[in-house]
């Protein structure tokens, strides 16, 4: 591979191994013909390929731009439409089409935003440091985290308050709506006044509702 990157004249093609969320495996080229490799097959003339990468030292998400024409056969728009492709993932390869076996890993990543244009998809190619953005578990607060009238929340749009909205206090939910069983919030928490007194204080209160006497 490197001898023929010297030689100033390459036979070299971009290929993308590309792993759906539902695991289904497709791969992409564009050279002009079909390539095979690791038992894949990579289609040519789908114009998948990739624009210019943006990245960056350190842990910054690294991020790219994919395009291709939508195919029934491939990117159909039922699959990007019930959200298949997105975060899927990419490998790139640098592949020698006169010989697939001379290739290289370049990069891997995930597909961001999938959008659909003129018959056409363009999607966000992303660094797999980009996971490191994701907020993942459930922040513990007072208030609910639910929205109104969601699955989690369960108080019904026909309510004769729902008009009026929530503000996510366990009082609202309670007296309200009367849905404390699904309440989404930790509403008897200690305060950081309490969480952070010391045995030497005299008297430490957590917001009002309890107090604690050294």
């Amino acid at each position: 591979m490197q001898a023929s990157l010297d030689a100033g004249v390459t036979t070299h093609a971009w290929c993308w191994r590309v792993t759906r969320t539902d695991d289904a495996l497709f791969g992409f080229t564009d050279h002009d013909r079909d390539l095979e490799f690791a038992g894949l097959i990579y289609r040519a003339g789908s114009g998948f390929g990739g624009a210019e990468a943006e990245s960056a030292l350190g842990l910054a998400p690294s991020q790219t731009d994919l395009a291709g024409a939508l195919d029934d056969a491939v990117l159909s728009e039922a699959d990007l439409a019930a959200g298949l492709w997105g975060g899927a993932r990419v490998e790139c390869w640098r592949v020698d089409w006169s010989d697939p076996e001379l290739r290289v890993l370049v990069s891997t990543g995930e597909l961001g935003e999938v959008r659909r244009l003129d018959g056409r998809f363009e999607a966000e190619l992303l660094g797999l440091a980009h996971r490191l953005e994701r907020q993942t578990g459930r922040v513990f607060t007072r208030r609910c985290d639910a929205r109104l009238g969601d699955g989690r929340c369960g108080v019904s749009p026909e309510h004769p308050d729902f008009a009026t909205g929530c503000d996510q206090r366990f009082a609202t939910c309670r007296d309200r709506f009367a849905n404390t069983v699904k309440f989404r919030g930790f509403p008897h928490m200690v305060g950081n006044d309490l969480l952070q007194a010391s045995a030497a204080s005299e008297t430490i209160r957590d917001g009002g509702s309890r107090g604690l006497n050294s």
